[in-house]
């Protein structure tokens, strides 16, 4: 009777083990087959958001011409929400990826898709949050400020990530470990995503539904707001082009009470000399040269800022805008989803990660400030490094 037992016991342990080869067998031929080119995808995506976002946070923590900017906080605050996805969440998505069907940790499961819901709608938040702060400043109806503009900006941002939070918490019912069938009849893998019990309840659909809704609506003031920026950035360079085509219209417009004051104090001063009221107009007229300057200058800065920012903002939405395309073909077209769109499911599905990667690349390429004050950071570590090692 004991060997009967012991033997039936070898047979359930051999079965086991076997059910276990055969799923991470599975596992790993899957992989090879389907899933590399979406692994490869968010690795770069990982790499090149991390490095960047950190590059980010630096230079606009500690460059005194970024300390300047009224969206600066707004932007350190995207980049640390940006970060948080490139060295957490994407890395968590490649682990499932990978074990697709022997994912085994309920708790990660939950946290990191809760995780994943937080940066996504916060980073959209933070984003309108942008546009709507550009607005104001491109188009002068900045209201009178009680408090500090970084109080403000920081009670806002979280503010935005505190509505991030909460509308994500569903995301730690719905979603949990669930079975996964596979090619081998009887054998089941499990995955991370949402519970059967929930894929058909109207709660879940709904959820879904207002998750996508937030990030529409963002992308919509997003658009409308920034339509109306590049329209007074275009009525702006149209004036100064028709400024430039007259010489003398500056002297005409600019320090005009300025000219008149000094003329006056002149006159009294020195008996209506001809010679020195020329010497003290002509140098009104380059303070005015020089002020114009400078405040061309300012303009064309925040300028390259609104338009880096605009760029940033349509690419991050474009990632977002192919996650929805897909699922809509999925549902609505499920032929055309099965031969053109599913091979590229996996990258598809991801895409809206692109929107944390993408800024700082962003504002490398088109914002000249950003370039110039990274490489000043670079040159004041080296400095550094070259005098801790001289002492």
């Amino acid at each position: 009777m004991q060997i009967c037992y012991k033997s039936l016991f070898s047979m359930e342990s051999n079965s086991t083990n076997d059910t276990q080869i055969s799923l991470d067998d599975i596992d790993y031929e899957q992989f090879l087959k389907k899933d590399i080119p979406a692994t490869v995808f968010l690795i770069l995506l990982s790499i090149i958001g991390s490095v960047g976002n950190i590059h980010t946070i630096l230079v606009y923590l500690f460059s005194p011409v970024m300390a300047k900017l009224a969206v600066r906080f707004f932007i350190l605050w995207l980049a640390f929400t940006d970060l948080t996805a490139c060295l957490f969440c994407m890395p968590f998505e490649i682990f499932d990826i990978r074990y697709s069907y022997t994912f085994s940790s309920v708790g990660a499961c939950k946290f990191f898709r809760f995780l994943n819901h937080v940066v996504t709608l916060a980073s959209g938040g933070l984003l309108t949050a942008i546009a709507i702060e550009r607005f104001r400043i491109n188009t002068k109806q900045l209201h009178r400020q009680t408090r500090k503009p970084e109080t403000w900006i920081n009670i806002i941002s979280g503010i935005i990530i505190g509505v991030a939070v909460v509308l994500s918490i569903p995301a730690f019912v719905f979603y949990g470990l669930n079975e996964k069938e596979t090619s081998i009849l009887g054998l089941t893998g499990r995955d991370c995503t949402i519970l059967s019990e929930y894929q058909n309840l109207r709660t879940a659909v709904s959820y879904s539904g207002v998750v996508i809704l937030f990030s529409t609506i963002c992308v919509i003031v997003c658009v409308v707001i920034y339509g109306k920026i590049l329209y007074v950035i275009c009525t702006q360079m149209k004036k100064e082009k028709k400024r430039k085509e007259k010489p003398n219209h500056y002297h005409i417009n600019e320090s005009t009470s300025d000219v008149n004051s000094v003329n006056t104090q002149a006159i009294s001063t020195i008996n209506n000399s001809d010679l020195e009221l020329r010497n003290v107009q002509t140098e009104v007229t380059g303070k005015s040269k020089n002020k114009s300057s400078k405040t061309g200058s300012k303009y064309e800065k925040g300028r390259r800022l609104t338009i880096s920012l605009i760029v940033a903002t349509a690419v991050s939405y474009a990632g977002y805008l192919i996650y929805v395309f897909t699922i809509l073909v999925k549902i609505t077209n499920p032929s055309l989803y099965e031969n053109s769109i599913r091979p590229a499911t996996a990258i598809l599905l991801r895409a809206y990660f692109i929107n944390n990667a993408s800024n700082p690349i962003v504002f490398c390429l088109i914002d000249k400030t950003f370039r110039k004050e990274c490489l000043k950071l670079y040159k004041k570590t080296i400095c550094a490094k070259k005098l801790s090692q001289m002492y």
